[in-house]
């Protein structure tokens, strides 16, 4: 039996799901629509770019169809740190190029689209992983001062 911390619970798993189709929906139209200009981006990117960018969205839509399917965090783990590091430094770079460098207004829509999925991967790390970390420290802590 799992403990409560090692399970990726469905709801998880349903979020996970939805952030598939969404990045499914985005990467598609990075990919194979660029010479129609969607409104996906707010300055012009060279076509191959653009399927570049679609290429990238399109490996995070099935990370997160095949992590959907999972019901041990274990398993999720490796494919959640990457989610991470993305979203951490896509939100670092959207945040540089808004603040500093005068990047059009339009990416905020961005930033506020990366933020939530981000803070969920953060949320997930910290209840799957540092917080059990913890709670045993401070039980291994609490028991050798019963000891002594």
């Amino acid at each position: 039996q799992m403990s409560k911390h090692e399970v990726f619970s469905p709801p998880e798993r349903a979020l996970s799901f939805l952030a598939g189709l969404v990045n499914l929906v985005v990467g598609l139209g990075f990919f194979f629509l660029p010479e129609l200009h969607p409104p996906l981006w707010p300055t012009s990117i060279p076509v191959i770019l653009d399927r570049f960018i679609g290429a990238i969205i399109l490996g995070n839509a099935a990370g997160a169809f095949w992590l959907a399917t999972e019901r041990e965090w274990a398993r999720v783990r490796p494919l959640a740190i990457v989610a991470v590091v993305y979203g951490t430094l896509v939100a670092f770079a959207l945040l540089y190029h808004l603040l500093w460098l005068g990047a059009s207004s339009t990416f905020w829509i961005y930033f506020l689209f990366d933020m939530p999925f981000l803070l969920v991967y953060f949320a997930l790390f910290i209840y799957h992983d540092i917080a059990p970390r913890m709670a045993k420290r401070a039980a291994r802590r609490a028991m050798e001062q019963a000891q002594e």
